[in-house]
């Protein structure tokens, strides 16, 4: 999506600024069951938002995404990241100049090699664009991806053979069963049935 057209979306403001962004993500994530605190201080400086995302996550905000002010974000992120093992993220829209998108990609895949950094492009990840379905979070628990299962069709005779074939244990033990039972079936006659109703 282009950063217009989710700021327009988003309802930010005409002329809106990197505040408005960080708001915007602060609401989501408190949309979501987590909490979010704007301008935090954090060892000298003041983390955009501080949340209980991910575990716990310090969030640094840039309006676009770029390879030079992604590494500003690290750089601000390293420093209010010391002394705690919260995530590091870099949010932001994908810059819109396309000669600069695949540097920018390339530095985001890079920088992410460190398990505790992460890149998010507001405008291309889907779970952050305006309108998108919420999913519900407590901690590091997210219903957002939660299905119930789909029952098996049992009527199915290919449902069936794909158990047996997987399991051919299952097929065995059926049939030995089915073989067991059967003479069983043949010694009930209706006469015999009407033997046993008729018995005081």
């Amino acid at each position: 999506m282009l950063p217009s057209k989710f700021a327009e979306a988003a309802g930010f403001p005409d002329y809106w600024q990197e505040s408005d962004l960080q708001k915007y993500i602060s609401d989501r994530l408190k949309e979501r069951g987590f909490q979010a605190h704007l301008e935090v201080p954090a060892n000298g400086g003041r983390a955009d938002i501080v949340s209980t995302w991910q575990g716990g996550a310090i969030i640094e905000c840039k309006k676009y995404l770029t390879r030079d002010t992604i590494f500003q974000a690290i750089g601000q992120l390293n420093l209010y990241g010391l002394n705690n093992s919260h995530k590091l993220v870099v949010m932001g829209f994908l810059t819109p100049d396309a000669r600069e998108q695949p540097s920018t990609l390339k530095t985001a895949s890079r920088v992410e090699q460190s398990p505790r950094i992460k890149v998010i492009f507001v405008n291309i990840d889907e779970e952050w664009l305006p309108g998108s379905r919420v999913s519900i979070g407590f901690g590091n628990f997210s219903f957002g991806n939660f299905r119930l299962p789909q029952l098996p069709n049992f009527r199915d005779w290919r449902w069936w053979f794909n158990v047996a074939k997987a399991n051919p244990l299952i097929l065995v033990l059926a049939v030995s069963l089915f073989l067991g039972v059967l003479p069983e079936l043949k010694k009930i006659t209706p006469t015999a049935v009407m033997q046993q109703i008729q018995r005081p």
